[in-house]
């Protein structure tokens, strides 16, 4: 991890200038260290998850994670990850929870968190519902896109994220993908697919899942059923679902299973049909060896209720 404060801020003003198109030698001397220290500082950041490398003397920021057989890899070798696990954001409907979001991309930013995973729904699109109008703030394809890109919070890691059935709806009635539109305005946000990505932090295989239908009978059923289907060999270590709107967790052969819940008060929709929204969050703590291999998994769940975040004002 970082050694101090300072060294953080020195990586954030490197990639923030990178990002912005300047060359290697401006970076040097806009932040007046010597070329090696840059490097340096670059190599760190490359292994702490940012997706910027110092290659023959100029420095390459890269917008989506290289994919190779289908899996989105990303470096890290580290003895510690932290990551955040959200889903099911609903933005743009009017019961979504921008506090919530906010609060939980500043307490990412301020323990360290640089990878923030999202299991879908990340907009509430616009479904062939007569009433779901009445429930959205914007209604229309180019305002849903624009609120989120304006309204999403933004932290120097970057959240992954793959596409739902209420973003599919989009998909469906217009053949736009628009958590694709989204992250081509957003350099933080990297979209990674439909439904279902692979990826890999490190030796950490993770499957993110978003899924279809309703609830089952019980909380486990959909999320065993869906991982007795991935063959043995094929399991990753961290499988995150989203979708029903209620967070579980458990532990199978090996893969520790995080059914992830919403970001979003309950919907007239929702109340009619006798289904809860329960708004939480998955905190997730990942440890390695000096081969870096995993050795332990450790998940915290973290619950809200209706009342509004309290968010402070940054100085």
């Amino acid at each position: 991890m970082y050694q101090d404060e300072k060294i953080k801020q020195i990586c954030d003003k490197i990639y923030y200038m990178a990002k912005k198109k300047k060359s290697f030698v401006q970076i040097c001397k806009d932040l007046e260290l010597k070329d090696y220290e840059v490097a340096g500082l670059i190599t760190m950041m490359h292994q702490q998850g940012y997706n910027i490398e110092y290659v023959n003397g100029e420095i390459i920021v890269m917008k989506t994670p290289p994919k190779h057989n289908d899996v989105y890899e990303l470096p890290y070798n580290l003895e510690h990850l932290k990551l955040l696990l959200i889903s099911d954001t609903h933005l743009a409907s009017k019961y979504d929870r921008l506090d919530i979001l906010k609060y939980l991309y500043d307490k990412a930013e301020k323990n360290g968190v640089k990878h923030i995973l999202h299991s879908g729904d990340f907009t509430d699109g616009r479904s062939n519902r007569p009433e779901q109008v009445y429930e959205l703030r914007e209604p229309s394809y180019e305002g849903q896109v624009e609120y989120c890109v304006e309204k999403y919070p933004t932290f120097s890691g970057k959240t992954y994220v793959i596409q739902g059935n209420h973003d599919d709806w989009w998909y469906k009635s217009a053949g736009s993908e628009i958590v694709k539109s989204i992250a081509q305005q957003r350099d933080d946000i990297e979209y990674l697919g439909a439904d279902v990505a692979d990826m890999k932090i490190g030796n950490l295989k993770i499957r993110l899942f978003h899924g279809s239908g309703g609830s089952a009978y019980a909380k486990s059923y959909k999320l065993q059923k869906y991982l007795d289907s991935i063959p043995l060999a094929e399991r990753p270590d961290i499988l995150q679902t989203g979708h029903i709107h209620q967070s579980f967790y458990m532990k199978q052969d090996n893969t520790h299973c995080f059914q992830t819940s919403c970001l979003e008060d309950q919907t007239p929709y929702c109340r009619g049909k006798g289904l809860a929204n329960d708004k939480s969050c998955w905190w997730v703590d990942v440890d390695f060896d000096d081969k870096g291999n995993i050795y332990n998994i450790s998940p915290e769940l973290e619950t809200f209720g209706d009342k509004k975040m309290s968010l402070r004002r940054k100085k």
